[in-house]
């Protein structure tokens, strides 16, 4: 009987530390950017209407931000977010003005995209 009772006491005793430790977690933000695309404007013009449609309208990239978690509960945590930085959205905007691709950005080309991006 004695026996027994200290069994059911360490058990008991295992059991409670079990249920009242803390998990191990880990939170982690990583920011990853691309290089930017190197570009040329044909004028100063191109350059300014480019420049700030890009910043009054900004090009948000699907799939900006993405979150990975791996969980055992009461156990172990690991969260990772990874945030795609702003060269993203920028090369974005470059090929979608950018419409024959060849690296130069023409004033034409910059009114056309601003008027799309107002709209």
């Amino acid at each position: 009987m004695k026996n027994e009772l200290g069994k059911l006491a360490i058990t008991m005793a295992a059991t409670a530390a079990l249920a009242l430790c803390g998990c191990i977690t880990h939170h982690e933000t990583v920011y990853r950017d691309v290089p930017r695309t190197k570009v040329e404007f044909e004028n100063e013009t191109a350059a300014r209407i480019f420049y700030e449609t890009v910043s009054q309208h900004p090009i948000r990239h699907a799939g900006e931000d993405s979150t990975t978690k791996v969980e055992i509960p009461v156990i172990f945590e690991h969260t990772e977010h990874v945030v795609s930085g702003d060269n993203v959205a920028f090369n974005e905007s470059v090929k979608i003005c950018d419409t024959n691709q060849d690296g130069r950005i023409t004033e034409l080309e910059a009114k056309i995209f601003a008027e799309h991006r107002t709209h």
